[in-house]
């Protein structure tokens, strides 16, 4: 199998806020620019095409602050200009960020029999790629862009520093079926950081009169940097022909309304620990009414999309 890298993609201004989540953009984003590169080289005369990504984060720069460390942050909005009456304007709060991240796309059809054309093809996607956005973002730079087959394991170390993002919603089913609690409950003790009192008074009565306790973090039941992430969107009402739905984007295509699903990711920081490139390979799939983004591995164990919105409407 041939893979294209896009290494160390210097992103400014990138959307920082995906649904209830912030800080990195949904892997949406990440899926949906590989695709719109792959509609470019079909038509092209080399006519190869891109499939799923691994997605890894060398560097990222929120634009957010806060006071002290007891404050929730707060992202670092932009002063618009006055309006034609001269007013102030309204200040529209947008979480912006700057990143670095480096995508290992799965190919189909590459000839690389020779270096030359190899090389041709390698700096068309590259040209092709500068001129796109990335999740939301513009792009200022790409360090290099290369096919390679070499295993897994040497191909991600090339990539590092930095941390891979692989799909973790197989712990959120195993959370659904040990709990009594809701999906919405179980997917945020992913992203909560809980402490719990411990009772330290040496004797009865220094626990009467004057009680000592000592704050202790509550271990997660599952190991691993884990994140709460966005993987897709679920349709909420049928699909209008199109021209039906008023003051939409596209009148030549179909209009869907649908709200994003949530599930877990883990930011992995060595190759090592993956058995292979299907772990790190994030896909798209589409079963009515769930459009959703899964990795290769968890696509093969059948995992179905997790649904929070089934919470809200209980």
């Amino acid at each position: 199998m041939a893979y294209l890298v896009l290494k160390n993609i210097q992103i400014s201004n990138a959307n920082a806020i995906s649904g209830m989540t912030w800080g990195f953009p949904a892997v949406s984003h990440f899926l949906g620019f590989v695709h719109a590169l792959s509609r470019h080289t079909e038509r092209s005369e080399f006519g190869f095409s891109f499939n799923s990504c691994a997605i890894v984060c060398n560097q990222h720069q929120v634009h957010a602050h806060r006071e002290n460390a007891s404050k929730p942050f707060v992202f670092s909005l932009t002063r618009n200009p006055l309006t034609q009456e001269g007013k102030t304007a309204p200040i529209i709060e947008e979480g912006r960020m700057h990143l670095t991240v480096s995508l290992v796309i799965e190919c189909n059809g590459v000839n690389r029999v020779t270096d030359e054309l190899e090389r041709a093809q390698s700096d068309f996607v590259k040209r092709l790629a500068e001129r796109n956005k990335l999740a939301g973002g513009s792009i200022t730079d790409i360090g290099s862009c290369y096919f390679t087959d070499e295993p897994h394991a040497k191909l991600l170390r090339r990539l590092l520093p930095g941390f891979i993002l692989i799909d973790r919603s197989h712990y959120l089913e195993q959370q659904n079926k040990q709990s009594n609690d809701t999906n919405l409950q179980n997917w945020l003790d992913f992203s909560a950081l809980k402490y719990q009192a411990t009772d330290i008074s040496s004797s009865e009565e220094e626990h009467k009169e004057n009680l000592k306790v000592q704050w202790q973090r509550v271990k997660s039941p599952f190991e691993g940097y884990l994140v709460p992430i966005q993987i897709g969107y679920r349709k909420i009402a049928p699909t209008y022909a199109k021209g039906d739905v008023a003051n939409a984007r596209d009148n030549n295509t179909p209009v869907s309304f649908v709200e994003a699903i949530y599930s877990v990711g883990e930011w992995v920081g060595s190759p090592s620990r993956l058995e292979s490139m299907q772990q790190a390979l994030w896909q798209h799939t589409y079963r009515d009414p769930f459009y959703v983004c899964h990795t290769q591995s968890q696509l093969s164990a059948n995992v179905d999309p997790i649904n929070l919105d089934d919470d809200f409407l209980e």
